[in-house]
């Protein structure tokens, strides 16, 4: 319950929208529990009858434009934020002026006992999500934080921009996953000027159950089908070419890493696993399977 604990400037009017992915309301006790530790700020509970995060997605930022808002945040059910998240994203939003605003998602350390192979994966996340954390920092540094992809694990944009854009989440990618990553690609195209912090923090509880080299190949695998799918629905002529060339720098980088793999360890375990995944995507993409990577829920 780390929204209980966030700081909100003064002369902010907050409210909470919780959707829930589903036909009807299941977990009214849990939202109830929650306004009362976030009292006296508003909290509305709806649902999305239609199966699919762009769709969740969509059903928020629909609220929120119409309701008249002047801007949204996101981060996820399996997340936890700074008390300063919402400030630092306000601040960094208000200095630059910027239609989205990004933040870096940190893995949280797994709670209880883990195996020797878990161990051996927690530790290879880590540091490849904490090396992509460096290197965003550094792009800002450098001037260049309107070119880091940005996600919606915490996120905040202006509505104005979605209003006078008619900008949404594609819901057609249904469960396959990748909306927040195609949004910013096409907000970018419409001229939205966009940024990211390093100082509003969001972290991810990362359950057992995706520690697992197997779950990283899956979600890589998943990740390529729907980028080749884009590609070919958005400029077919290339597409296949760009895909081949997709192709070969996986391989590229599977053989790399396997030569590398005393030096770099658990990230390069990681690494390759991932490479693997997204090798076999691209494959899968082009002889045309879709991803269904959220159809299978696991974690919280």
């Amino acid at each position: 319950m780390s929204y209980a604990r966030l700081i909100i400037p003064e002369g902010t009017q907050v409210c909470f929208l919780i959707v829930e992915n589903n036909h009807e309301k299941t977990v009214c006790s849990i939202i109830n529990d929650f306004k009362a530790r976030v009292s006296p700020a508003e909290v509305v509970y709806t649902v999305e009858p239609v199966l699919g995060i762009a769709s969740a997605r969509n059903h928020v930022l629909n609220y929120a434009v119409d309701h008249g808002y002047d801007l949204l945040t996101f981060a996820d059910d399996d997340e936890q934020v700074e008390p300063q998240w919402l400030m630092e994203l306000l601040k960094e939003r208000d200095h630059l002026d910027l239609d989205i605003v990004g933040a870096p998602v940190r893995f949280a350390p797994p709670e209880g006992k883990l195996s020797f192979w878990q161990r051996i994966v927690w530790q290879g996340v880590d540091k490849v999500n904490r090396n992509a954390e460096n290197r965003s920092i550094k792009k800002r540094d450098e001037g260049k934080a309107g070119q880091l992809k940005l996600a919606t694990g915490s996120w905040m944009g202006n509505l104005d921009f979605f209003r006078s854009t008619g900008l949404r989440f594609d819901a057609a990618l249904g469960q396959a996953g990748g909306e927040d990553w195609q949004l910013w690609a096409e907000a970018k195209a419409l001229g939205a000027k966009t940024g990211w912090t390093p100082h509003a923090i969001a972290y991810e509880t990362v359950p057992a159950s995706r520690l697992k080299l197997s779950y990283y190949y899956r979600r890589n695998r998943d990740h390529a089908r729907t980028v080749h799918l884009e590609r070919m629905k958005n400029q077919k002529s290339g597409s296949l070419w760009r895909t081949f060339k997709s192709v070969l720098s996986r391989v590229y980088k599977v053989l790399v890493g396997s030569l590398l793999l005393p030096i770099y360890r658990e990230r390069g375990l990681l690494t390759i696993a991932a490479n693997l995944g997204s090798l076999v995507g691209f494959i899968d993409g082009a002889r045309g399977k879709k991803s269904m990577h959220y159809v299978d829920i696991d974690g919280y």
